[in-house]
């Protein structure tokens, strides 16, 4: 039975995470929404709560947390801190390719829970589990905090989410954003201090 009713989408709607406008993913697809999760996790009491909420997605036991970026290692060390375990992260290397660095391992036999803040087409997450495949070690599934994906994602495990929030997205060729003549904002614009 889940110990948590987190509102993420009121704590995200509350910290100005959620910006409408006209955005181009990391994929080069176009979309009207952008959810900057980090705004939440900046703060450790909502980083704890949040984590507590994905740790319950999964009852089982995992012996290793592990973030898709670097930039998720916060959630992954907070996940793991419920679960008593360690956390680790991937990184990419020179080629794109996820790896991991850092000296971590993942043991053969070990179980490992995914954890990412947004998810949308999967293919992180398939390069994640080939990762944890490629060592000898099983994946329990994947945690999220905001499932992005427009339908089914090609997973092999389950992945369980605190908020789903489809993203609707478009090609550069087929845009109405574009056609319209909406300017493409970039992400990392968004949230910057103006200039004086």
């Amino acid at each position: 039975m889940p110990r948590n009713n987190l509102d993420l989408l009121s704590l995200l709607q509350e910290h100005g995470a959620v910006v409408e406008g006209h955005f181009v993913m990391p994929s080069g697809f176009h979309s009207q929404t952008y959810i900057q999760t980090s705004l939440l996790l900046q703060h450790p009491n909502l980083a704890q709560k949040i984590a507590r909420a994905m740790s319950d997605k999964f009852a089982a036991h995992a012996d290793v947390v592990m973030a898709l970026t670097p930039s998720n290692s916060v959630l992954a060390q907070e996940v793991a801190r419920v679960r008593g375990v360690r956390a680790i992260f991937a990184s990419k290397d020179d080629n794109g390719e996820m790896i991991l660095k850092h000296n971590f391992v993942i043991k053969p036999g070990e179980t490992v829970l995914l954890v990412d803040d947004v998810t949308v087409g999967g293919r992180k997450v398939l390069r994640a589990e080939a990762l944890v495949k490629a060592s000898g070690a099983k994946v329990l599934g994947v945690a999220v905090m905001v499932d992005r994906s427009m339908g089914v994602l090609p997973l092999e495990v389950p992945l369980r989410a605190l908020l789903s929030y489809p993203m609707q997205i478009f090609s550069a060729k087929n845009c109405p954003l574009c056609s319209s003549g909406m300017p493409v904002q970039e992400v990392d614009d968004v949230y910057r201090e103006p200039q004086a």
